[in-house]
């Protein structure tokens, strides 16, 4: 695959896209931004404004660095899980600053490198890894209305013939991102499965880098189709309900288990273990649950490695983008 971010039809799509996004730019947020220019802007910060403890300055706090995977876009990121991140730094007695890059496989390096201590990712960003070592890696997963299992929906524009995911062969369609689970790997082992050549599948395909991306893309009939992250999408149309009469879901890939919460290989073994604990009774609380409620998350839990067993096959099934 290329180390190219974007090729150029892509790069079109997205700069089509960017219009469709001006007014979210205006909307208010907790925290505070980093407005660089931006060629210079290399990250998106957030920075926990709350009193710090009496005991100790703002400043004195030990950071907490947490990345956000770009399985929504950064405004929104920020909006959904400010009060999360905050929440964590402020039980940890920490300063928590969220980070975030482009695409999956950046915030991959930052986990890679000890650049954070702990990320919100996508099941398919756990590829490359052997499961004793994601063992390691994986602290805790969401439990999102009583599932700790999501899938891939594929989606059309409510006025499309389309039945099936077979049915727009030959179509213009929306991937995520390339370590996408539901974004690129779940439609590509489904078509694969049906006995075509995912690589030839569409007429021309392009990558949005976030889900809510993807479905302003079909509800704005920008693409005849895409795949999205099915915990996304039912979140985003609780959000914006005014999109269900613009698209309708058309397929779906198996389930398997809800992208992790992952911590650095390079973590002090004491802050892992706070950190799993905070955000385990993170529920029992009502500030707690407020927290939560924001990404319809009823609370997290011990991960279920078998449950990303699944996510493993297919990818080997289709290889990389």
């Amino acid at each position: 695959m290329s180390n190219k971010l974007f090729t150029r039809r892509e790069a079109i799509w997205i700069g089509t896209l960017s219009l469709l996004q001006v007014g979210v730019l205006t909307s208010t947020s907790v925290g505070w931004w980093d407005l660089k220019p931006k060629k210079s802007q290399t990250e998106i910060s957030f920075t926990d404004l709350k009193a710090p403890p009496k005991s100790q300055s703002h400043s004195e706090l030990a950071l907490l660095r947490i990345a956000v995977a770009s399985v929504i876009s950064p405004m929104e990121n920020v909006d959904l899980y400010g009060d999360l991140l905050n929440l964590l730094g402020e039980r940890l007695d920490m300063q928590a600053q969220m980070v975030q890059r482009g695409n999956y496989s950046d915030t991959n390096l930052l986990i890679e490198n000890g650049d954070v201590q702990v990320a919100f990712i996508c099941s398919g960003a756990l590829l490359g890894k052997e499961k004793a070592e994601q063992a390691e890696r994986i602290l805790v997963a969401p439990e999102i209305a009583g599932s700790s299992k999501y899938r891939s929906y594929i989606i059309v524009p409510s006025h499309s013939q389309a039945h099936f995911l077979k049915d727009l062969r030959g179509q213009t369609f929306a991937y995520t991102d390339p370590l996408s689970f539901s974004g690129r790997i779940a439609p590509q082992y489904m078509i694969k499965k049906a006995g075509f050549n995912p690589t030839t599948f569409f007429n021309n395909t392009i990558y949005t880098y976030s889900h809510d991306n993807s479905i302003k893309a079909v509800a704005e009939g920008l693409v005849q189709g895409a795949a999205v992250d099915s915990l996304i999408y039912d979140l985003t149309m609780s959000r914006r309900p005014e999109l269900l009469d613009k698209i309708k879901i058309i397929d779906q890939s198996e389930e398997v288990g809800n992208p992790p919460v992952v911590v650095s290989s390079q973590i002090d073994p004491e802050l892992r273990a706070r950190i799993k604990n905070v955000l385990l009774t993170l529920h029992l609380d009502d500030e707690g649950r407020k927290a939560l409620r924001l990404l319809q998350f009823d609370r997290f839990v011990h991960a279920d490695l078998d449950l990303y067993d699944q996510v493993w096959e297919m990818s080997r099934e289709v290889g990389g983008s």
